[in-house]
């Protein structure tokens, strides 16, 4: 294995790690929603301070990979699609330790019949599914199933809606102001996790580049596809 082979293979066992950690803290979101585990829910912010130090290693290795050992073609292209992939990756984790502390903070403040008819556990399982996809993607290299994620991004999207068509018929309703403040958060919850399906799918987009060299944006094909 030549020195360049060695860098990469060392870049994409790093890469791997990092997301590691993301797919812990989906896991204990999910846990913790489907449990109403409240304690739970606030340690995404503990895994993902947790995780920090092997972000910056993971940006390490891409900084020395271009700057000492100046990859071209399929190694270049691999080096430049971690580092797009991290940034999403990056932003998925900050906010899911956000929604974690969100939750934990306001859902309890809720009646519970009530933020038992908003399917936002049905969201979250949507949400990791479809991130999951991605992410298997990237690292199989596999375009055709990048490509192939639409039925994954309509679930989120239809979980989506049922969420937020919830919140509007309980906010038209007199409420006492703590009780108006978290599911004004709640829906902000709902929102974020929506941004994050929109990262899930900006990591199937690298992918796509790491593989054909190609900006694919699925997000603008589903814009087209709406409008043909």
């Amino acid at each position: 294995m030549s020195l360049i082979e060695n860098e990469i293979a060392k870049l994409r066992a790093r890469a791997y790690q990092v997301v590691q950690q993301l797919r812990q803290q989906l896991h204990l979101l999910e846990e913790g929603l489907a449990h109403e585990d409240w304690e739970k829910l606030r340690t995404l912010e503990r895994v993902r301070a947790e995780a920090l130090e092997e972000d910056m290693r993971l940006d390490r290795r891409c900084a020395r990979i271009l700057a000492l050992h100046q990859p071209v073609a399929n190694d270049l292209r691999l080096v430049l699609a971690v580092m797009r992939m991290h940034f999403y990756v990056d932003e998925i984790a900050e906010r899911l330790a956000t929604i974690g502390r969100r939750l934990a903070t306001h859902l309890p403040v809720l009646p519970k019949p009530e933020r038992a008819e908003v399917p936002l556990l049905l969201l979250v399982q949507r949400v990791r599914r479809l991130l999951e996809a991605c992410l298997e993607a990237f690292f199989r290299n596999d375009t055709e199933w990048s490509k192939r994620i639409g039925q994954e991004d309509n679930a989120v999207d239809e979980a989506y809606e049922a969420c937020m068509a919830r919140l509007l018929q309980v906010v038209q309703k007199p409420l006492a102001a703590e009780e108006a403040a978290a599911w004004i958060e709640l829906a902000i919850i709902v929102k974020t996790l929506e941004k994050v399906a929109d990262y899930a799918l900006d990591i199937a987009d690298a992918s796509i580049y790491y593989a054909e060299g190609v900006y694919y944006w699925h997000r603008f094909s589903r814009r087209s596809d709406a409008h043909s």
